[in-house]
């Protein structure tokens, strides 16, 4: 729970027992942490969407979130770039913020 709201800056809404809710926008993020935590692999991959890739980035990386790749493009739609930015949690669950920038990647 501390990673979430203190490194990468989410709202927490409500924690009970082993829940944790966190306001993203309109929606709410919701984890869990079981008593006993078994390593697990997944190919999912929690995206949070932002105005500003950069500023997202550096205020993370700033708090200690570990990224490992730093914003890049990942895809346009030919008049905009889609930039991301991707980390990981201390369990190892992939992340990224992603956000488009006008114009196109050269």
């Amino acid at each position: 729970m501390t990673f979430w709201r203190d490194r990468v800056g989410l709202e927490l809404s409500f924690a009970s027992g082993e829940f944790a809710f966190f306001a993203v926008g309109e929606n709410q993020l919701a984890l869990n942490q079981p008593e006993v935590f078994r390593a697990q692999t997944s190919d999912t991959e929690v995206v949070f969407e932002v105005e500003d890739v950069a500023e997202a980035y550096a205020a993370m990386k700033g708090r200690g979130v570990p990224f490992e790749i730093e914003p890049r493009p990942v895809s346009s739609d030919g008049q905009r770039t889609l930039l991301a930015a991707h980390f990981r949690d201390p369990d190892g669950h992939a992340a990224s913020v992603t956000g488009w920038v006008e114009g196109t990647a050269t």
